[in-house]
């Protein structure tokens, strides 16, 4: 063997133990940080996978696994935040706030009722009940990021209605500045609540479409108030609800920042909205059933 040849060959060896030193110290600084559980892991994977992947196969792994994960961090953010879930993005986009991140091709209708109403009140679930009635399991209450839209025809002459379920997080001025006074199609709202919570948020979405109504002079357009979740324990029935409603309004009308609506009596205002129990059960979805389809309920 020539000295050339013999001096690689040494220059390799000393490369090879300068390598295995650095890996197996680095795993005996991060083993007793790791669960026990999977420092056993390592010790059953390692010596099997150790001819193909060299000293340490377990960190060669790891060390691989978070490279990946950090280059395609660096991908994402350099491709302008393309990962970012569409849901997220529809309710940062005021102009499209009404517009489904499921379906953005909307199709053509001639007029809108709004789901509103505060988070985890059930507002998707009956979304979801009335478009698509004959689902065979209930769904429960989910938290939406982003609008629902859908579309239901009534009538003889096939009257195309788009259903639009605003999330709750919004809150009710963002309702108003970005759907209500938006939309021009809306004929018909659905302020849904949740029957075992207190009243408080619903009443500050009341108080909101009050003041809404008076400002476009449009006291005609109907609103459902549907006590939620009817069936639940401790659910309050809706002339209970009424009640509640009509005290936290009258605080709110004290102590709210928006423009007063200057309502003496609100006992009086509330007579012209329509109140019901419900769930997404057919005995009590009649009621709601009804209202999106003529404007009243089944039992007036």
């Amino acid at each position: 063997m020539s000295d050339t040849e013999s001096d690689n060959n040494n220059n390799n060896a000393d490369e090879a133990m300068q390598v295995v030193p650095m890996v197996t110290t680095m795993k005996q600084h991060i083993t007793p940080y790791l669960p026990p559980p999977v420092v056993a892991a390592m010790a059953q994977i390692d010596p099997p996978l150790e001819p193909f992947l060299g000293p340490e196969p377990s960190m060669t792994l790891m060390g691989t696994l978070g490279l990946g994960f950090i280059v395609w961090k660096l991908l994402s953010l350099l491709g302008g935040g393309s990962s970012r879930g569409s849901a997220i993005q529809d309710d940062d986009d005021q102009d499209d706030a009404t517009t489904s991140s499921k379906n953005k091709s909307q199709r053509s209708f001639d007029s809108t009722l709004l789901f509103c109403g505060p988070s985890l009140a059930g507002k998707t679930s009956l979304f979801y009940k009335l478009l698509y009635p004959k689902r065979p399991f209930p769904l429960g209450t989910v938290q939406s990021l982003s609008s629902n839209v859908g579309y239901k025809q009534y009538g003889d002459d096939e009257t195309c209605w788009r259903y639009l379920d605003v999330p709750g997080h919004w809150g009710p001025d963002k309702l108003v500045s970005t759907v209500l006074k938006k939309e021009q199609t809306i004929q018909r709202i659905v302020l849904v609540l949740d029957s075992t919570q207190p009243v408080s948020k619903a009443a500050d979405y009341l108080h909101a479409l009050v003041q809404y109504q008076q400002q476009q002079q449009n006291s005609s357009l109907p609103i459902l108030i549907a006590c939620h979740k009817a069936k639940a324990p401790k659910a309050k029935n809706f002339r209970r609800i009424k009640l509640n409603l009509r005290n936290e309004l009258e605080r709110l009308e004290k102590l709210s920042s928006r423009q007063p609506t200057n309502i003496q009596d609100w006992d009086e205002a509330l007579s012209s909205f329509e109140f019901c129990s419900s769930s997404i059960d057919p005995p009590l979805l009649q009621d709601i059933e009804s209202f999106c389809e003529s404007g009243k309920l089944v039992s007036k």
